[in-house]
């Protein structure tokens, strides 16, 4: 009876093990800034940024979210690597150090949160175990955007690739007839083009656009 009762909590591991790696697969993700949302009554903004470093209280949590759905559609799993920002793009990399002991780490992030004041960072339970956190379950940190290596993540990912340039013709839409004419500068990487595009605005020229075109980005200086 015992040793049947043992092998029916092994079939029974064994099946949930099997479905938990199959949502793994199936989950593939997606890229997401999104739209402002409003939770106990605060407003954040996602937004692309370029820098970011910030020092805070990083948090953890695991078992309870354990299998579930990230924001960006990524199944959680506590035993990876990975971590909830409030408004980050999703997803990307950031180097967590606890500076309460130096040890440092680069995490994926994929989730939002955490949502509770003072906090900047919620970190799955292998993370936090590797940080030297785990027992304590807050840590004093600092968190900074890895630009570069989250780019190279998004561009080396077709379905991430082709939703970050949906992404970007959403927020620098095309214009209509009337401000057709413009001079265009058409470039291959993203970065370049949104640095060429932030020089044209610094120096004081309006109605210059970001945009997608024939699997080129292009900067347009538009005139009426």
């Amino acid at each position: 009876m015992i040793k049947n009762l043992a092998f029916l909590c092994l079939i029974f591991v064994l099946i949930s093990s099997c479905g938990f790696r199959s949502r793994c697969n199936n989950a593939a993700g997606h890229y997401k800034i999104g739209n402002s949302y409003t939770i106990n009554g605060v407003t954040y903004h996602p937004k692309h940024c370029n820098h970011y470093e910030e020092i805070g209280v990083a948090s953890w949590y695991g078992m309870e979210d354990h299998g579930t759905l990230t924001a960006n559609g990524e199944v959680f799993d506590r035993n990876s690597i990975s971590a909830a920002h409030k408004t980050l793009p999703l997803p990307c990399f950031v180097l967590v150090t606890n500076l309460e002991n130096g040890r440092k780490l680069v995490v994926k992030v994929n989730d939002r949160g955490p949502f509770v004041k003072g906090r900047i960072i919620d970190l799955s339970e292998k993370a936090a175990k590797i940080l030297g956190f785990h027992k304590s379950g807050l840590a004093k940190a600092k968190v900074q955007y890895l630009r570069k290596m989250s780019e190279r993540l998004v561009q080396k990912a077709p379905h991430y690739k082709k939703q970050y340039e949906k992404e970007m013709q959403k927020r620098h839409p095309k214009q209509n007839s009337a401000e057709s004419r413009g001079y265009v500068a058409f470039f291959e990487n993203a970065q370049t083009a949104k640095s060429a595009a932030s020089k044209l605005r610094n120096q004081g020229i309006k109605n210059v656009r970001l945009l997608f075109k024939n699997d080129r980005y292009c900067v347009k200086v538009s005139y009426k």
